[in-house]
């Protein structure tokens, strides 16, 4: 049933070669539950696609790929107001939209053209012309891959939003869409027509339109400005319509003389059109290799023919530095990158005074090698699209400038301690577009919350960082999809976390640790370890006893960090450590397959 080595291309649409280490296509919830138990399922990374139309495979996907061929539609008349319309997760969308109107169903036809299958529209919260999925969604019913049975979500346990939805975050990496119920309504009649291009539509054919009308203007309003991923390879809408707060326009217009218009979301938000945007900043029809911003629509992305994954992702990081530039607004893909890879940034590696210390003249503090000038401890992951701070150390603004970091999609909080989270004042750029979560454990969101109350308030003062704070513990969790693993360590008396992220552990702060504990390390690629001082320290590992659980955990590569000025200079230090092991510096970064 499972298949190596196996060439996906043809289940994407940007037309990129890409290949899977595993793969794996399922006809039933029995036979994904048989999938289930096997030990690639278990043991490696698991991504579950549809259409692939919303996919930027950065390279070959080092893991499990899963296809639904489910399939089959059916329709529940309730009343005759109501009819729920029932497809499989792999049925194409397209067909589910036709088979709709040929049902006598109205609902969805302003959703006709969309690519991709019906178990990404709960997913994407699928949305065009006035209409999204979640608006007509009843259920969905999903495959729980930790309990292995079936669940059914409400709509309203859906928490759809702007090509949002529960399935995208928390969701994400648990449950696998099986079918989804559609609550349409019976009649010939159209009544969604009040987005632009439908407007006139009732005018210009002089009669109320029929779905089978609205559908057919649909569809050939896309295919006037959207590629043909048959034809030209594209994942539809690359970027998102970003939402920021009304105030942050209003110093938009101050800073740069730019007007920048949009619609309402709530009271303080405003949905602002990235395809203007785009074309405002000059974008339109730029080229970046074999791959270009379509000339007739800004917002994709497409395949010249020749285009590599490298192509199309510096492509799009030209567009959001040139909007970035012009308009100070960030915009985020729609498309999701997968790279099973793990790209660390150790933005600071020293202890809680830094190096150099304040009045010390020691030959550490002194030294002009640019290594031994050490902020406070943190670090930068990226990973599957995936942008994440590691604590926002005091000196976090001053690492974020050096690093170029314009995104944080969530923060990692090891512990509460001041050298460790002083600079949450600081993330305030990264909250403009909503509240960043943020990840604790129990003791660090008390304290948090305590300290920095000003940031949880019900109603905040306008322009402070503001945060979704959520509780971990020492169990797996998901990030939007990535599994982090909080390993639990003692930093002397007080238990705080590190964390795992695919083969990238990273820990600082730990004085011992449980050997339960030490068992999530295995077969871990790169860990990175504190490594205080040699002298013994009552919460923190010495230099011995790091090098002590480098060896036990016995990865590839072992960087130390969180050093003060007794650990002595970099390259005196390089010299003193066993092969694979290395002195972590500010601004070291590495990858980990």
């Amino acid at each position: 049933m499972i298949e190596h080595n196996k060439d996906i291309t043809s289940l994407t649409t940007f037309g990129i070669p890409v290949r899977a280490r595993h793969f794996a296509e399922y006809a039933s919830e029995k036979e994904l539950l048989k999938i289930s138990r096997d030990k690639t399922f278990i043991e490696g990374p698991v991504l579950n696609i549809g259409g692939g139309s919303n996919l930027l495979f950065i390279g070959d996907y080092n893991g499990l790929v899963l296809h639904s061929a489910i399939k089959g539609m059916v329709r529940y008349d309730k009343d005759s107001d109501t009819v729920f319309a029932i497809a499989c997760a792999g049925e194409k969308w397209t067909d589910f939209v036709e088979w709709t109107i040929g049902q006598g169903l109205a609902g969805v036809e302003n959703l006709a053209g969309i690519p991709g299958e019906v178990g990404a529209a709960p997913v994407q919260n699928v949305g065009a012309y006035g209409v999204e999925a979640g608006d007509v969604i009843h259920a969905v019913e999903c495959f729980d891959t930790f309990t292995r049975t079936t669940r059914r979500f409400a709509a309203e346990e859906c928490r759809f939003g702007y090509r949002d939805s529960f399935f995208k975050h928390e969701g994400k990496g648990r449950y696998i869409v099986m079918r989804v119920s559609f609550r349409l309504r019976p009649g010939q009649e159209a009544r969604n027509l009040g987005y632009g291009p439908l407007r006139d539509l009732e005018e210009r054919l002089g009669h109320v339109p029929t779905v089978r009308e609205v559908a057919d203007e649909v569809v050939r309003i896309r295919d006037a400005k959207l590629p043909d991923p048959a034809v030209i390879g594209s994942a539809g809408s690359f970027f998102k319509n970003p939402v920021v707060r009304r105030a942050h326009l209003e110093e938009i217009r101050v800073l740069t003389g730019e007007t920048v218009a949009g619609y309402p979301v709530g009271e303080k938000h405003t949905k602002v059109s990235a395809a203007w945007l785009i074309d405002h900043s000059g974008m339109k029809g730029c080229r970046h290799g074999g791959a270009a911003v379509y000339d007739r629509q800004p917002l994709v992305i497409v395949n010249r023919g020749n285009a590599t994954s490298a192509d199309v992702a510096g492509l799009a990081e030209k567009v959001r530095s040139a909007v970035r530039k012009k308009f100070l607004i960030d915009l985020n893909p729609e498309v999701n990158f997968i790279d099973t890879s793990v790209h660390v940034t150790l933005l600071g590696t020293g202890t809680s005074k830094g190096i150099p210390e304040i009045g010390c003249s020691c030959p550490v503090c002194t030294s002009p090698y640019i290594k031994d000038k050490r902020t406070r401890t943190s670090a930068l992951v990226r990973t599957m699209g995936l942008t994440i701070l590691i604590d926002p150390s005091p000196d976090f603004r001053h690492q974020a400038l050096a690093a170029g970091i314009h995104h944080i999609d969530a923060v990692l909080v090891t512990h509460s301690h001041y050298d460790h989270v002083g600079g949450i004042d600081d993330l305030r750029p990264f909250c403009a577009g909503g509240d960043l979560v943020m990840y604790a454990n129990v003791t660090a969101e008390k304290d948090l919350r305590k300290h920095y109350d000003y940031c949880f308030r019900e109603n905040p003062y306008p322009g402070v960082p503001v945060f979704s704070l959520k509780t971990v513990g020492n169990t797996p969790f998901y990030i939007n999809g990535v599994k982090i693993v909080p390993i639990e360590v003692m930093h002397g008396a007080m238990p705080i976390l590190g964390f795992r992220i695919g083969n990238f552990a990273y820990i600082t702060d730990a004085k011992t640790i449980d050997p339960a504990e030490i068992e999530k390390l295995e077969d871990v690629d790169t860990l990175v370890v504190n490594a205080l001082r040699d002298r013994d320290h009552f919460s923190h590992f010495t230099l011995a006893e790091a090098l002590a659980l480098v060896e036990s955990v016995s990865p590839k590569q072992a960087y130390l960090t969180h050093f003060n000025h007794e650990i002595g200079r970099h390259y005196d230090l390089a010299l003193r450590l066993p092969d694979g092991v290395s002195p972590g510096f500010d601004g070291l970064s590495f990858s980990v397959k």
